[in-house]
């Protein structure tokens, strides 16, 4: 009888805590400009996580993928631009060195919180 207490124990404490392991990567909640979203000529890109992220593990790719009149190109590097964790250290502001040029743009992120687990992400936007 015991034994079954102990177990029955277990199992509720894991389905407990389980689920909060689970959501405890830092995840991207939103951006500016936002996934597919059309705007005009950017100077800056926000990225907003879930929670405060360890910042000597994020980093930030940024490629132009189409222009028009060559819509399917190979992916160009954007290169200089600068970066700044908020004070919260859940956001993070890329500073470009000119405003984007009208094209479609990927943006490769990664980071990690609290946990150190690095998770990875990939939006577009379009600048018209």
């Amino acid at each position: 009888m015991r034994t079954n207490r102990f177990a029955l124990i277990a199992a509720a404490l894991a389905t407990i805590a389980i689920p909060q392991l689970v959501s405890a990567h830092a995840k991207l909640v939103a951006s500016t400009p936002a996934a597919n979203a059309t705007v005009a000529r950017p100077t800056k890109i926000d990225l907003r996580f879930n929670e405060a992220v360890i910042g000597s593990t994020v980093s930030v790719q940024l490629a132009m993928t189409g222009m028009p009149g060559m819509a399917n190109h190979a992916p160009m590097p954007i290169t200089g631009f600068t970066s700044q964790l908020g004070k919260d250290r859940k956001s993070l502001t890329i500073m470009l060195r000119r405003p984007l040029v009208a094209g479609t743009y990927r943006v490769n992120w990664a980071a990690a919180g609290a946990d150190t687990h690095r998770l990875t992400g990939t939006f577009n936007f379009t600048v018209r």
